[in-house]
């Protein structure tokens, strides 16, 4: 993609002035504190709440509390802490540290780890919109009616929504955002270095994090990288490229195990049998509502992400013998004053879609169907269409990663991944100076705890600094 020389101008100021941010963060700042008490949900764990600016450009200006959770090391021999990122976006670190962390022993014994709500998340001034809008979608479906203007409206006015309970956070979302909240954490934590696990969306803050504050980063481990170089094209031609692969393997399984509730049958042409119904309107969720198109396609990826292939089977089975009644389509969202939380709005903050019309948004579709002719659309096709009409534009774009120094990272990510695909990964690597990626040649969506050579391969690094000999774990 060839810039103008205006844009051009204006992202390397940009660049200047988040550089000159990033230093007067990390020198200049007043040091936070936190106060650490027993966590109200599970007294095993320390919770504490930390103040940081909704705007960081104006650290005099408003603040929201950011929620914070710590495992202390039970061990003699700490190296540090560690921070760790959760995906979504709108994954609770604190959830998933209070419920069990995934981490080995033997890093739960080096280590401080430390989680958060993400800005925007949960405990930390979660994003609130109209629960209408938050429960209803447009039609985003262009072989079923969908309507570009629809798409937008819509988006105009779930962000009006999101703006009124929410305020000014709104504008305050992005990776960048967060990047700069560790930091700020950092401090309180009274660290020199701090050492980031981050996974799925939480890679985006890591990566920015290494941008900004290379030399407060002790080690970087990213499981299941987002490629945060991609336009809005290629980030939806490669999600659904993911998708099919993922939904093959599925398929292949089926064929050659008989405990494949499908066994023996056309499962791509049930799933499009199923795909044509939803488009009509025909089938139902389990509450009785209307599954649209999306909705069977997001369901199916969900079941990828560990994967969970026998329950998959199932549902598409259950789906099969549905009765077929008379076509409900969804109805178009309106709102009913109640207030819900929608921190997958998120994702606005940090990708970019320019979809000029109908006929280009149609051509995008039909690129769906050439890279998922299975799957036909990949779920990330809603958030594109969405955010293509977001009328706040990203404050964190998209852009090849600009890691000047630093420490070695280490990236892993599965071979066959449905929501970040590992050709992210691959160009991530390339992309990043110091990276080594380690392949674990399997299934699924974050793959720390999938086998002892993945996380025996990722402990060594984070705890020895001492990146793996092989590039691949087998599955």
């Amino acid at each position: 993609m060839r810039l103008s020389r205006n844009i051009v101008g204006v992202l390397l100021a940009a660049a200047v002035g988040s550089a000159a941010l990033a230093a007067c963060t990390a020198d200049s700042a007043p040091k936070p504190a936190l106060t650490w008490l027993p966590c109200a949900e599970n007294g095993a764990y320390e919770c504490a709440s930390l103040a940081v600016p909704i705007d960081w450009a104006d650290q005099g200006g408003d603040t929201i509390d950011v929620a914070v959770v710590r495992d202390k090391a039970d061990g003699a021999d700490k190296v540090g802490t560690l921070i760790s990122l959760p995906g979504g976006p709108g994954s609770s670190g604190v959830d998933q540290i209070l419920s069990g962390t995934t981490f080995s022993a033997e890093l739960r014994a080096r280590f401080d780890i430390v989680s958060i709500d993400p800005r925007g998340v949960k405990r930390s001034h979660p994003v609130r919109c109209d629960a209408g809008l938050v429960a209803g979608r447009p039609n985003l479906v262009p072989d079923g009616g969908g309507r570009l203007e629809e798409s937008r409206s819509y988006a105009k006015g779930l962000e009006a929504s999101c703006r009124e309970h929410t305020g000014p956070l709104m504008d305050h979302l992005d990776a960048e955002s967060v990047a700069r909240d560790v930091e700020a954490l950092r401090k309180a934590l009274g660290e020199k270095q701090i050492s980031l696990y981050s996974r799925s969306y939480g890679t985006m803050p890591a990566q920015r994090y290494a941008e900004l504050f290379p030399g407060q980063l002790r080690a970087s481990l990213l499981d299941s990288v987002d490629d945060h170089s991609l336009g809005g094209a290629e980030f939806l031609a490669t999600q659904a490229r993911a998708g099919q692969g993922t939904l093959t393997e599925f398929v292949a399984w089926c064929v050659r195990e008989t405990q494949c509730s499908l066994h023996g049958k056309d499962v791509p042409g049930l799933y499009g049998e199923l795909f044509a119904a939803a488009t009509r309107g025909e089938l139902r969720d389990s509450a009785g509502k209307p599954l649209t198109p999306l909705d069977l396609s997001t369901k199916v990826t969900q079941r990828l992400y560990r994967p969970e292939w026998p329950e998959l089977a199932k549902d598409l089975q259950a789906l099969a013998a549905q009765p077929r009644g008379v076509a409900e389509l969804p109805a178009a969202p309106r709102r009913t004053g109640e207030i819900a939380p929608m921190p997958q709005i998120i994702f606005c903050s940090d990708w970019q879609f320019d979809i000029a019309d109908q006929e280009q948004w149609q051509r995008l579709w039909r690129a769906q169907q050439d890279n998922a002719p299975t799957l036909r659309a990949h779920f990330a096709w809603g958030a594109g269409s969405i955010c293509s009409g977001w009328p706040v534009a990203p404050k964190n774009p998209p852009h090849r990663p600009q890691i000047q120094d630093g420490p070695p990272i280490l990236i892993i990510n599965s071979r066959h991944d449905p929501a970040t695909p590992h050709e992210w990964a691959t160009q991530v690597a390339i992309q990043t100076p110091r990276a080594t990626l380690l392949t674990y040649d399997g299934w699924g969506h974050g793959i720390y705890d999938r086998t002892a050579c993945v996380t025996t391969a990722a402990d060594r690094y984070l705890i020895d600094l001492r990146l793996p000999e092989t590039d691949n774990c087998s599955a």
